[in-house]
């Protein structure tokens, strides 16, 4: 069985409704409660240092993808701002990315095409930066152009970005707070793929058992009252090329969807 770069592993194995030209109705059932409007959901300030990089000095993750290659990205970036090969160790296994601007807050990793390392690019993502003091800086550069999504972004502002809620994996575990479906608002066409986590130093305020209850290998609405009064923020964010899935994987990955789904 071929190996699956990270970011897709993470993110798409549960992100159905972005595995584009898998036909699933399975993704499109609500596992909460009814999708309702963006403004349903309330925007809880955070503890956290903001992005604030000035518009000018953005980068863009597409521009990354539209290297093709490690030559192309060589042309682009320069070579001493690029580490070839890179072994990311994870719950799930091993991956051997390339870095760009590796150790610093400007870093992305970039995932190639399974049998074409540094032939295709198959996806970049950029997460939460870890300083040397041990403090998590939100402050990167990269976003994702087409669908204007930043790290350090609210769930509240993906939601208005979306035009509608969106499904979400419980916290807690290594794909926690992944979106599994945009449930066909704006950005299900973005080839774009978002993680969220709680930095606030108190549950955003939620008893242990209300969190434990968001928490898990289950999926969520973000109408649920709890999730919008944690008002998580994105950590993660990849644009990718549109994977290929073959229909026996897509029926698989429908499985593994369905059997996590809570029921109404």
């Amino acid at each position: 069985m071929k190996k699956i770069s990270l970011s897709y592993l993470s993110f798409c194995k549960i992100s159905l409704s972005l595995c584009v030209g898998v036909l699933f109705v399975a993704c499109s059932s609500k596992s909460t409660q009814e999708t309702k409007s963006a403004d349903s959901v309330v925007n809880t300030p955070q503890t956290i240092v903001a992005n604030t990089t000035p518009v000018a000095e953005q980068l863009y993750l597409e521009d990354v993808l539209a290297c093709e290659n490690f030559e192309g990205l060589v042309k682009k970036y320069g070579a001493e701002n690029l580490k070839k090969e890179v072994t990311i160790e994870t719950g799930e296994g091993q991956f051997k990315v390339t870095k760009l601007f590796p150790d610093t807050e400007k870093e992305v990793e970039i995932y190639w095409k399974d049998g074409k390392a540094y032939q295709q690019i198959q996806d970049a993502l950029v997460r939460v930066h870890e300083t040397a003091d041990k403090k998590m800086s939100f402050n990167s550069p990269w976003n994702a152009k087409e669908a204007g999504v930043r790290l350090g972004m609210p769930l509240s502002e993906v939601v208005q970005l979306n035009g509608k809620t969106f499904t979400i994996s419980g916290f807690g575990w290594d794909l926690g707070g992944s979106v599994v479906s945009w449930e066909g608002g704006k950005l299900a066409s973005k080839n774009l793929m978002v993680g969220f986590n709680d930095y606030s130093d108190n549950n955003g305020g939620l008893s242990s058992e209300a969190f434990a209850a968001i928490s898990g290998e289950m999926e969520f609405d973000v109408v649920h009252p709890s999730i919008k009064q944690l008002n998580p923020i994105v950590d993660k964010l990849s644009v990718f090329k549109k994977p290929e899935i073959t229909k026996d994987l897509g029926q698989k990955m429908v499985k593994e969807v369905e059997a996590k789904q809570v029921k109404k």
